[in-house]
């Protein structure tokens, strides 16, 4: 074997053995949001149907909401979580330039919803299209806002680059996380309605994730 095919050789198996460390990380962050997301999924849905949804019992006043657009179940389980909690706020962030709460409630069809108890506490936030802008813009949002505490709310793949890039530009917030189901583990779960577009996010996050991670994709 030739002096380059040996480096190359080299190289390569260096290249496999850190890809394979860092999904190794990544795998054990998503594990365990997914494990949360779950758990919390079922404790929101249970305080529903024992009547405890409505937002009468105990309002938290003193904490705002903050969802991030991109996967089926992150707004409709923010929705319900405002009702449930009467949270200060909810953020919704990253939508498309043009649309309308109208137009976001509707998407939720079968979410669990009060309109007029949560309609003006609804923030929409049109400006971001990425999750480092999410952050950017959400962090001004919140300086105007009375609250110590945000529930951050977003998928379980997500949810370990969002929290950090919402933790970096606004430090000042305790924030609380709170992942949702994705399309991802469904497929896992053995639901293929969605799957494809599942295992895609997955990866590109994943890729996003590494390069974060490595201050490729700080600003």
């Amino acid at each position: 074997m030739s002096l380059i095919k040996k480096v190359a050789f080299a190289i390569l198996a260096l290249v496999t053995l850190f890809v394979g460390a860092r999904f190794f990380l990544y795998w054990q962050d998503y594990r365990y949001y997914a494990a949360m997301a779950l758990e919390e999924e079922a404790k929101v849905k249970a305080a529903f149907l024992s009547g405890e949804g409505g937002g009468a019992f105990a309002p938290h006043l003193e904490e705002g909401m903050v969802v991030l657009t991109g996967d089926r179940y992150r707004i409709r389980l923010a929705i319900d979580l405002l009702i449930q909690r009467g949270s200060q706020f909810l953020v919704i962030s990253g939508i498309g330039k043009g649309t309308t709460l109208t137009d976001l409630i509707n998407a939720q069809t079968d979410a669990t919803i009060d309109l007029k108890s949560i309609w003006e506490k609804i923030i929409l936030e049109a400006q971001s299209t990425s999750t480092i802008e999410n952050a950017i813009e959400c962090a001004k949002i919140l300086r105007t806002k009375k609250v110590t505490r945000v529930l951050l709310v977003t998928s379980d793949y997500h949810m370990s680059r969002s929290a950090a890039l919402f933790k970096k530009f606004s430090p000042e917030i305790q924030y609380v996380l709170h992942p949702t189901p994705s399309d991802f583990t469904e497929a896992l779960q053995g639901k293929r309605d969605h799957a494809v577009e599942g295992f895609y996010k997955f990866a590109v996050e994943f890729l996003k994730d590494s390069l974060f991670t490595f201050y490729l994709l700080r600003v």
